[in-house]
């Protein structure tokens, strides 16, 4: 009895440790439809719109198959016949941003995360580009760059309080998360060649979720207004 308890306390310790070092960051979800709007603007879009995808997660800590992931950033866009906002939509074609700064490893261990934490993730086609990928923040909002290639930019979601406008939420993350919320999209810019996409918003719609992913006993997919996403250090990530 006495090994079977030592056998036990040490399992509970190895999940634990394996808990704490798991992936952890923030996300940013970029669709080409409204998440957060009036019943007919997404009954509108919900069959013409939504088929480009951009989704970046920066990492802050955890690793993946003995790698460590911690400053590094990654970054899909996808391109599909169906709305990716939708449950169940096909994955379409794909292009994964793997960052200039990390090694060979490092880009192979994201690459892996990726197909092992995103279950709904099957591309038909997939291709990578390696890129300059940068977060930065600040009071006015967030940007995410990846090269060249990509440019986003939001601000907070405060012109239409939850509850107000008769808009509501009728989305959530593609993405595993812990917390979200909805973001402005204040200006982004995707021109991909190997998607043949030329992807321009700036017109202030409400189609960016931004997301705190691989938390330890965190709520799913709980969806919280800004300040509450903040909370007492008034930063998202």
């Amino acid at each position: 009895m006495k090994k079977m308890t030592l056998l036990l306390t040490g399992l509970f310790g190895l999940t634990s440790v394996f808990a704490a070092d798991a992936p952890r960051g923030s996300l940013l979800e970029l669709h080409s439809c409204q998440l957060y709007a009036g019943g007919f603007v997404v009954s509108s879009e919900i069959t013409q719109e939504g088929h480009y995808m951009l989704r970046a997660w920066d990492f802050t800590g955890g690793s993946f198959g003995g790698t460590q992931l911690n400053g590094l950033q990654l970054a899909v866009l996808q391109l599909s016949p169906d709305n990716l906002a939708l449950p169940g939509s096909k994955s379409g074609e794909a292009v994964v941003y793997l960052p200039q700064s990390a090694t060979p490893g490092q880009r192979d261990a994201l690459l892996a995360w990726l197909k092992a934490s995103q279950p709904d993730f099957h591309p038909a086609k997939l291709q990578t580009r390696v890129a300059p990928l940068r977060f930065t923040k600040s009071e006015q909002g967030y940007t995410f760059t990846a090269g060249d290639s990509i440019s986003v930019k939001t601000a907070p979601f405060e012109a239409c309080p939850v509850g107000n406008c008769n808009e509501s939420l009728w989305y959530r993350p593609r993405s595993a998360t812990s917390l979200f919320t909805v973001a402005v999209d204040q200006a982004s810019a995707i021109s991909e060649p190997l998607l043949k996409l030329k992807w321009d918003d700036n017109f202030g719609d409400h189609t960016i979720f931004l997301a705190r992913f691989g938390e330890p006993d965190s709520a799913k997919h709980l969806f919280v207004t800004m300040a509450e996403l903040c909370g007492a250090s008034k930063t998202v990530f």
